[in-house]
């Protein structure tokens, strides 16, 4: 059943599927709302994101970091 999870770097709103799996490779994860890190792995289970809903409003960090994927 997924679980919700909410990114910590702009409260955007995830479901979360766990599937069990060998660990993966160096894999870099992040949040296609604000590019914050998000885990790829939790111990063995491999992590799915599925975002729900765009956070309102403006977040500092979102508007810290435009300029860079600019």
């Amino acid at each position: 059943m997924p679980e919700v999870f909410i990114c910590p770097h702009c409260a955007a709103l995830y479901k979360v599927v766990r599937a069990e799996a060998d660990p993966p490779d160096e894999c870099d994860l992040t949040c296609p709302v604000c590019d914050g890190p998000l885990s790829a792995s939790e111990g063995p289970f491999i992590l799915k994101y599925f975002l729900v809903e765009r956070p309102r409003g403006r977040n500092p960090y979102v508007a810290a970091h435009a300029s860079l994927r600019a």
